[in-house]
């Protein structure tokens, strides 16, 4: 099983299952009709709980009110009992037991229900209400975005109606590891590649549906046959209507696509890049201090970088380029590697003289995350033209890749225009397609989490960022060719 997958519960977990993570994103749910025992909170905790029976007052006990309409419970009247979590001790009328979506009535002894909090008008307290169980995930929109269709859910420990204890209901899904409502079921990820005509081993893909539950990783990489975003990695819905759809970016037989939302602001040409590279230009002179409006003998000048072409070109000349100039370059890294390429030349005079030719970035991508990619880029020029940092004497991957993949960080966050950050989705109906500034918080999202290399070299650049600025940082490293130590 993959590292990237884990076990994600959208409901209960029994204690068999207690060294399970268990997803605290998930609205809480308890069990099925006999057996509720505990509620996942946004803490993951577990609250236990009583079993509900049906039973019937006796003529002598004091009278109880029903808890949906409010009235008397007649004496010797079967009913419906339970006590929760949140709400404590309830007793209901039969015909008054009624699922929250549905509204018809649920008979715990023959229909698997759940009970959700459900917050007030106001917020300020949440409320428990029973549901069939397939309509708690139409209620709570625990839905598959492929094929929108319920999440599949299963009863955990004892299932059955007979007053058993230790059950539960559970969602099993593939998450995105960004945007929450990104859920798809298990049954997509297993390729039907080689069994279009029955054959294979059902056993072997059930096992393999189990196993492939959880969260996944930032990557463009197709998950069975669902191609997933060139941006922002969400799937795609192949089965839904053919209007969302994502729309393939022209790559050979690549099967790269983008999705509606990384659509808008799609980068394809060339001449798309320019503004984008000049405001990484601009980010470099002003907000960092790293360059000089004039040319200088002793640092790089805003003519240094922009001498040579910036280039957008698909996915096959990007490879052909990084197999052509292999030393020294991105290794490591799903999210960079194929994305962006700083090419440059050294004189064969003096080991020490060094040029950059071209910058190339991959085709396809949202202006935010092209941009990102150009500030890289940029870094790795500015490094490369700078006379403190010899061609002879490379820094090591972690610390040049780290120090770029902080500026293009620092260039999300405080290099682009607030016309991107304030685009929101008002001017479509569909609340599933993010906004340019949710894009935004996923691509800054992607190099925090990235665990390779790249991802390392980021997080010790960001601590040593913030104890020393970016300029000593950059004065410390072309001394010692290291991070400071961070005590």
């Amino acid at each position: 099983m993959s590292s990237f997958f884990k076990r994600r519960n959208g409901g209960k977990s029994t204690s068999s299952l207690a060294t399970n993570e268990v997803a605290s994103q998930s609205p809480p749910v308890s069990s099925n009709a006999s057996t509720l025992t505990s509620a996942v909170t946004a803490s993951s905790s577990r609250i236990p709980t009583s079993t509900p029976v049906v039973s019937a007052r006796p003529a002598s006990h004091p009278t109880y009110n029903c808890y949906t309409c409010h009235l008397a419970i007649p004496p010797n009247t079967p009913h419906i009992h339970a006590i929760r979590p949140l709400s404590g001790e309830r007793r209901y009328h039969q015909h008054c037991f009624i699922c929250l979506h549905c509204h018809l009535p649920i008979d715990p002894q023959s229909q698997p229900f759940c009970f959700g909090e459900v917050p007030s008008k106001d917020g300020s307290t949440r409320r428990e209400h029973p549901l069939h169980r397939e309509c708690f995930a139409d209620y709570f929109g625990w839905t598959c975005v492929v094929c929108e269709q319920r999440l599949p859910s299963v009863t955990t420990g004892d299932g059955t109606n007979n007053g058993g204890s230790g059950g539960g209901t559970k969602f099993e899904f593939l998450k995105h590891p960004f945007f929450e409502r990104e859920r798809m079921c298990p049954s997509h990820a297993i390729s039907r590649r080689g069994n279009l005509d029955g054959e294979g081993d059902d056993q072997q893909q059930e096992n393999q549906q189990q196993q492939q539950v959880g969260s996944i990783a930032s990557t463009e990489d197709e998950i069975g046959e669902i191609r997933r975003c060139a941006g922002c990695h969400r799937f795609e819905p192949i089965f839904a209507s053919p209007n969302k759809h994502f729309i393939d970016v022209g790559d050979s037989d690549t099967g790269r696509c983008v999705c509606l939302a990384c659509c808008r602001t799609v980068v394809t040409t060339s001449q798309d890049a320019t503004p984008l590279w000049e405001k990484v230009i601009d980010f470099f002179e002003g907000p960092l201090g790293l360059i000089s409006s004039t040319e200088t003998v002793s640092g790089v000048s805003r003519q240094n970088l922009m001498s040579f072409p910036i280039m957008v070109v698909g996915l096959d000349a990007l490879n052909d380029n990084l197999k052509e100039h292999s030393e020294g370059v991105h290794y490591g890294s799903s999210q960079i590697m194929t994305r962006g390429l700083c090419l440059s030349e050294h004189s064969p005079v003096s080991d020490e003289s060094i040029g950059v030719t071209a910058v190339l970035c991959l085709s396809g991508l949202p202006a935010d995350l092209t941009a990102s990619i150009l500030a890289h880029e940029a870094t790795h020029a500015w490094i490369k033209l700078h006379p403190n940092f010899r061609y002879n004497k490379p820094l090591p991957l972690k610390v040049e890749e780290g120090i770029c993949q902080l500026v293009s960080f620092l260039f999300l966050n405080d290099g682009l225009d607030p016309s991107f950050e304030e685009h929101d989705s008002s001017s479509t109906t569909d609340e599933s397609i993010p906004s340019d500034s949710k894009l935004r918080q996923y691509f800054k999202f992607c190099i925090e989490t990235d665990e390779s290399v790249y991802g390392e070299g980021f997080r010790s650049a960001a601590c040593a960022y913030a104890k020393m600025g970016l300029q000593e940082l950059l004065y410390y490293v072309a001394l010692n060719h290291d991070f400071p130590p961070m005590d």
